[in-house]
């Protein structure tokens, strides 16, 4: 094996675990801090590392860059964050929170299927259906099998998650198409952008549901920092790099190792169970994607957690 292809197996394997590191450090963290609480003091971090590398730009944003990014932050972080870690808060396994969530990419190709009016659109929402039996599947043998008593609730808030993901990789594809150029401010100012917009959206809802509060247990900061570095820049950066040495369609197929990786990861850290029924649901929602993917490339864009 040659260096460059060791070091590109080293990037992906990086890639994988970084973006999987999210639904981890979100059951490390929310159990003693809140999902609200949790979610603030990352996005504070956040923001205030990315502000010394963005702050002579600032000034020249346009109202149009301003919003776009706000829109996007608050669909594809603020929305999609909050759901996910709530129902991890509220005692989903992080597993299972992950694959749900791996149907985003499902659900984004069945939509831009049918805004486009294409005749393909039958088989990405063939590949939909077959990705909601296979999660269903996950679903049932967690709530038959496993001791906790979770509402059934909480299942749908990953879903919930990954429409509003499937919403912003939509709207930026439209603003894309537009050659709006909103976007196009290189790779901190964006992520600052949407960052900030979470940070002031998560201050206002901890306001009014009282729960911002300084942590005081040692391992929220742990998951306050884990977030920081691995879930947040080693992602990005990670990403960054691999789309410069691969296509896009090659790196979001990456995203679909996360819910195995982080079922197996949360099983070694937490002891989660692994029930036969997850097994079978993954390989059924493996089904689903690759008849999307057989004619549709339209599911880009890699969920954070």
């Amino acid at each position: 094996m040659s260096r460059s292809t060791l070091y590109l197996f080293s990037l992906q394997a990086v890639f994988v675990l970084s973006w999987s590191s999210g639904f981890i450090g979100a059951r490390l963290g929310t159990e003693d801090a809140g999902a609200i609480n949790l979610l603030f003091w990352r996005f504070l971090l956040v923001t205030a590392c990315l502000l010394p590398f963005v702050w002579q730009r600032l000034w020249a944003l346009s109202r149009a860059q301003v919003r776009y990014n706000a829109i996007i932050g608050f669909l594809s972080q603020f929305a999609y964050l909050v759901s996910v870690y709530i129902a991890i808060r509220g005692g989903l396994p992080a597993g299972i929170a992950a694959i749900i969530c791996a149907l985003q990419p499902l659900i984004t190709a069945a939509l831009a299927a049918r805004g486009n009016h294409e005749r393909s659109g039958l088989q990405e929402w063939l590949g939909l259906v077959i990705g909601f039996s296979g999660v269903g599947i996950v679903i049932c043998g967690e709530y038959a099998m496993s001791d906790n008593n979770i509402g059934i609730g909480l299942y749908a808030l990953p879903l919930i998650a990954a429409i509003t993901l499937s919403i912003a990789t939509l709207y930026q594809r439209q603003q894309s198409v537009l050659a709006t150029g909103h976007s196009k401010d290189g790779q901190l100012m964006p992520l600052f952008l949407q960052s900030a917009t979470t940070l002031v959206l998560l201050f206002a809802a901890g306001l009014a549901l009282n729960d911002i509060q300084v942590p005081t247990q040692a391992n929220v900061w742990v998951a306050v920092g884990w977030l920081t570095l691995f879930s947040t820049f080693i992602a990005y950066l990670s990403l960054w790099t691999l789309l410069k040495r691969m296509s896009a369609t090659r790196v979001s197929a990456l995203v679909y190792l996360e819910p195995p990786v982080t079922l197996l990861w949360a099983a070694l850290m937490f002891g989660d169970a692994l029930h036969w029924t997850t097994y079978v649901g993954i390989l059924v929602v493996a089904t689903g994607v690759l008849i999307t993917r057989r004619r549709s490339h339209a599911c880009a864009v890699c969920s954070e957690a």
